[in-house]
């Protein structure tokens, strides 16, 4: 265990679960990991509703005091070099079916922005994480797709929040987006949060990668006055 997770305690509620990072700038998620004694860094095959997926356990994030009602995965068994092998295939087929899916939906003039491709280390399906302003007809697009990467194409329809948070970025702070490292589902965002704040109500500064209100400004506001309300007349 790394020296920076020294003195860090598993909760008891929590000790049948684990959070595990699949996904580099994507929230932990939380896996039950059963008898197995695993520690902070270690290489995991974890069960997913999309498939078996490599995965790093981690300590560094808040522990499963619950069962999830969903979104839950299962480890499976420590990674082998076999898995390992198969997540660096996998990653690169990632980048091969993206690149051919941006290619020629450009080709047939598509207005669709695919925003990220997954595939499981087993089984031939791949999972495509798409936005779209209006409704699309892709279903050349996947056929080709298909065709040329011999896996079954599982197109997925994301919200503007959704696909910031599945794509990941660094927000005006510095630090990576609310949304991507520690949400677990979104809260509703209004300029009244900023007013209250004495913030500047300039869209530039207080939207966020997503092009909405930026999801921090619920985190504080509650620790600000809150308005005076009007005595009517």
């Amino acid at each position: 265990m790394s020296s920076c997770c020294a003195g860090l305690q598993v909760v008891p509620a929590a000790q049948d679960w684990i959070r595990v990072a699949i996904e580099e700038g994507s929230p932990p998620l939380p896996c039950r990991k059963g008898s197995l004694d695993l520690r902070h860094g270690d290489e995991v095959v974890v069960e997913t509703a999309d498939g078996r997926f490599v995965g790093r356990a981690t300590l560094l994030a808040s522990p499963v005091l619950k069962e999830p009602r969903s979104r839950a995965g299962r480890v499976v068994r420590l990674a082998t070099n076999d898995d390992l092998r198969a997540r660096d295939a996998a990653r690169y087929d990632e980048t091969t079916i993206g690149r051919q899916l941006r290619q020629r939906a450009a080709e047939l003039r598509l207005e669709i922005n695919i925003q990220k491709v997954r595939v499981p280390i087993s089984g031939r399906k791949a999972v495509v994480y798409f936005t779209a302003e209006k409704r699309v007809d892709f279903h050349r697009l996947v056929r080709e797709a298909a065709r040329q990467s011999g896996r079954r194409i599982e197109m997925r329809s994301l919200g503007v929040r959704d696909g910031a948070k599945i794509i990941g970025a660094l927000g005006p702070c510095g630090r990576c987006l609310c949304c991507g490292s520690f949400m677990n589902r979104f809260h509703s965002v209004t300029v009244r949060m900023a007013k209250r704040q004495s913030l500047s109500l300039n869209p530039a500064k207080i939207s966020g990668m997503c092009g909405r209100l930026m999801c921090c400004l619920s985190h504080e506001v509650e620790n600000y006055p809150a308005p005076a309300k009007r005595r009517s007349k």
